[in-house]
């Protein structure tokens, strides 16, 4: 893999690769350019797994960076050492050159111990030599011991400290390291010292900016970086990323597309770039992405999940059925299991999806989502009992799980165990300050139980801590109905459910249901007023089968009779074919132990 190296005092930009197959003493590079050859593992996210890779290129990919320092040091001649370090003895000069030059030989054969040795030579005659320093420390980098490298270069440095060319490797060297805040005052520094180190400073401030979350920064120093940041295949990922996170998802494309252009990507950056392509639901091209990282040396196993979710996204389920059921059945994991699941309903295999959800919950014992998958499965397809028992289950292993406990309290009050429910949701409730869902969810098991006072209670109070939730000010709008209908008060009641609707609406104006309940209490004191409001419901939501048939009445009542009869006409139809749907609606069968 070649990247430009940009050359010194306007000399043509090399390649990694001549910088050591073809280096001669005579040529003058910038120790470390502005470039290192790839910055692995950067911006590395928790949603991107890290791969254990079955094929490398020759030189593993971790130490090509450093392969390019050395190369770099190479290309460096003594003669110029006069300019950028104190001057040595010319006796001592020699003995330190030919060590030089022996350890570049060695290095170009890959005998990187024998190499160190003929630097340490060099160093023994002229310890003083920053060039020799920043060698050998290059070359414990090509070993992959970075601590080691390190303090060659802290060393180099100490003896010169403006030495630049040095200031950027320790920076690499702590950015690799992933000591980043080493590595971000060190950048910082190089881009205050010199305008030509800019680029590069931001280049690496960027993607530690990406590394930390501060994609506002990291974007500014991407930009900054100009068009050095689009021969990094790291650089670009972590650019594409930070757009992403900030809901730039067309600039985060383009972005993307560039690494189109580069030659030899990695199987990992592959596989990063196949993710961010399915986060924006460009699925083909997170499918040549996979495709892309198996050629360049990741293990197929690893692409499993990926590839599936791309088809399963595309409408391609079968196929990706196919892949997780292999996957399943050479190396489960609760991930894959909880995939399998989902598309095996889609699938309409309903048995499979319940045993994978099973299965999911053995792998990860101590997984909240895994209980919650399985039975929210359950509670979908009506099979209460074995709903409740997954929630029970994770509360033996997570016992203060809140989302578990709402959970419980759905299923118990779908089970007519209202009085277990509230209690459970009372637990849940005093859990999380963010709880939101739990009380919301107590109000409606107290309005099901029948204690419709309490219900509004709850409700005005959850209110009071959430007031932007617009289904809280729904849900009191119609226990305030139910509370008119049982006591025939009306008046305050009828007025402070109005206000509850209209404040459902001014919150979320696309949830058709609260024009409908609006309507309703219009009914003949503002016939035109429920007429609009049913008109709303049904622009939103056309199936909305109470409006439909409440318009159709109106309608008829009004005089206007081939409209209501339509309306009459759609709803009867409506109805009739959801009746066939839940005959044919498939359910699970008793919990199977």
């Amino acid at each position: 893999m070649h990247f430009g190296v940009v050359g010194q005092r306007g000399l043509p930009a090399l390649s990694c690769g001549s910088l050591v197959a073809g280096a001669a003493v005579g040529e003058a590079v910038c120790l470390s350019g502005c470039n290192v050859r790839s910055i692995r593992e950067v911006g590395r996210r928790r949603r991107v797994p890290d791969l254990a890779l079955h094929a490398f290129p020759a030189i593993p990919s971790c130490v090509f960076w450093a392969l390019f320092v050395l190369g770099s040091v190479i290309l460096t001649p003594i003669s110029l050492r006069a300019q950028q370090a104190p001057k040595t003895d010319a006796g001592t000069r020699g003995p330190a050159q030919r060590a030089y030059v022996e350890g570049v030989h060695l290095v170009r054969e890959g005998q990187l111990d024998q190499a160190i040795r003929s630097f340490d030579r060099g160093l023994r005659a002229d310890s003083g030599n920053v060039l020799l320093l920043d060698a050998i420390g290059a070359a414990y980098t090509l070993k992959g011991e970075f601590v080691t490298a390190e303090g060659f270069f802290v060393r180099g440095l100490q003896i010169d400290p403006k030495f630049v060319p040095a200031q950027k490797n320790l920076a690499i060297t702590h950015f690799h390291l992933e000591q980043d805040d080493l590595a971000a005052s060190e950048f910082e520094e190089l881009a205050r010292q010199s305008s030509e180190s800019r680029p590069v400073a931001d280049l690496f401030l960027g993607m530690i900016a990406a590394k930390r979350g501060e994609y506002t920064k990291a974007i500014m120093c991407s930009e900054r970086a100009g068009s050095l940041l689009y021969q990094y295949p790291d650089a670009i990922l972590s650019f594409a990323d930070s757009l992403y996170q900030l809901h730039q998802p067309k600039r985060a494309e383009l972005v993307l597309s560039r690494l189109d252009g580069l030659r030899s990507v990695s199987a990992s950056e592959y596989v990063k770039a196949g993710v961010l392509h399915s986060e924006l639901r460009q699925d083909n091209r997170a499918l040549a992405a996979f495709d892309n990282a198996e050629r360049a040396g990741a293990s197929p196993g690893t692409l499993d999940i990926q590839r599936a979710s791309a088809l399963d996204r595309l409408g391609r389920t079968q196929e990706a059925l196919e892949i997780l059921k292999a996957r399943v059945a050479a190396r489960p994991d609760a991930a894959s299991l909880n995939l399998l699941a989902h598309v095996a309903e889609k699938n309409r295999d309903l048995g499979l999806a319940l045993q994978s959800l099973k299965m999911a919950t053995k792998f990860e014992p101590e997984k909240e989502e895994n209980y919650l998958d399985f039975s929210t499965f359950c509670a979908d397809y009506e099979n209460y009992p074995l709903a409740l028992e997954a929630a029970e289950v994770g509360l033996e292993h997570i016992p203060n799980s809140y989302r578990l406990l709402v959970q419980k309290g759905a299923v118990l009050e779908k089970l007519a165990r209202l009085d277990e429910a509230e209690e459970t949701l009372r637990k849940a409730i005093a859990l999380e300050t963010d709880n939101s869902v739990a009380l919301l969810s107590l109000a409606i098991v107290q309005s099901h139980a029948e204690k419709l006072q309490e219900s509004a209670t709850t409700l005005s109070e959850a209110i009071n801590k959430f007031p932007n939730n617009y289904y809280m000010h729904y849900y009191l709008g119609t226990v305030l109905v139910q509370i008119e209908e049982r006591d025939g008060a009306e008046g305050a009641i009828q007025a402070n459910a109005e206000q509850a609707f209209r404040n459902a609406i001014r919150l979320n104006a696309s949830f058709a249901d609260s024009y409908y309940q609006l309507a309703k209490l219009y009914g003949r004191r503002a016939p035109k007023l429920a007429e609009a409001d049913l008109v709303a419901c049904l622009r939103l939501n056309p199936d909305h089968a109470p409006a439909q048939y409440t318009l159709g009445r109106l309608y008829l009542k009004a005089g206007r009779r081939a409209e209501g009869q339509a309306l009459i006409d759609r709803f009867e139809s409506q109805q009739q074919a959801a009746k066939l749907k839940e005959q044919n609606r498939p359910k699970i069968a008793a919990a199977q132990r």
